[in-house]
């Protein structure tokens, strides 16, 4: 097999009350759900356009493989993920990745909607140069990318994920080993109901990446959020009589919990019993 660098996005099928969950409230769990898969389907086609380079969607949970079995997610090999938690998880991955003939690896989330391809691809660059390790800083203390020159499972184990140290810890190994490492510019991620209001802040000032249908969500489903001091809060569609988000498809009473939220010209699914 020919040595490639080699992309692996992770992601999640946007079942309700699974995906971003703290963003509940001000969102629902629907309303989070059909944000995540915006968010997660302009990933994976902004990482498409990307040329020579291999492409892998890692996903969870396994009942969810048909959603990334089309559309969005052709142009990638599609993977479970494995692994008790995160770092399991991206360790087992980018493993995998290099026994499958990887020459670099870079890593990345679907919480990042300023990663661009440019992006990814200054990530190789530092790789290819005299970077070990590269890292995506976020404004919340951990990551949105990292890249690996070979492979460093300790850099995946014994990590607070979701607290705020997250890179200094990683960084400080890198230190400890002797990996040169580079950072590329620092991003923010959508985790928390205040990342809502910079996402819309962002989206106002920059038009790359493209990003149409988290753009399209904001447009139709965010225009009315307010912020004062530290709350967040949006007005209830069926209160307000605003237009529903394009990222979610309306559902009856009855209907299970386990269908997906799928944003503009994805696919309805829904789980087997």
């Amino acid at each position: 097999m020919e040595r490639l660098d080699t992309l692996i996005l992770f992601g999640k099928a946007p079942v309700p009350g699974t995906v971003k969950t703290r963003l509940c409230p001000p969102l629902s769990p629907r309303e989070a759900a059909g944000l995540y898969s915006c968010l997660l389907e302009d990933a994976a086609e902004e990482a498409g356009r990307l040329r020579g380079v291999r492409r892998y969607i890692f996903f969870a949970p396994p009942e969810g493989e048909a959603y990334f079995r089309a559309g969005t997610f052709s142009a990638f090999h599609i993977r479970p993920q494995a692994g008790s938690d995160l770092g399991e998880r991206m360790e087992r991955a980018t493993l995998a990745a290099f026994a499958g003939g990887a020459r670099r690896v870079v890593v990345i989330g679907a919480d990042c909607p300023a990663l661009s391809g440019g992006i990814i691809r200054s990530a190789f660059r530092e790789l290819s140069n005299a970077a070990g390790a590269v890292f995506g800083p976020a404004e919340d203390g951990g990551y949105y990318l990292v890249g690996l020159g070979e492979p460093a499972p300790f850099l995946f184990r014994g990590i607070e994920w979701g607290s705020p140290t997250v890179l200094a810890t990683s960084l400080s190994r890198c230190r400890d080993a002797g990996i040169p490492y580079a950072l590329l510019p620092g991003k923010s991620d959508v985790d928390t109901a205040e990342d809502l209001v910079s996402l819309r802040r962002w989206a106002r000032a920059h038009a790359r990446p493209p990003c149409p249908r988290t753009r399209s969500w904001l447009k139709n489903f965010l225009p009315a959020i307010t912020c004062s001091g530290s709350a967040v809060s949006l007005p209830r569609p069926d209160e307000s009589g605003s237009a529903p988000s394009p990222g979610r498809r309306s559902r009856s009473a009855g209907s299970p919990p386990s269908t997906l939220c799928v944003g503009p010209r994805s696919r309805s699914f829904r789980f087997p019993r």
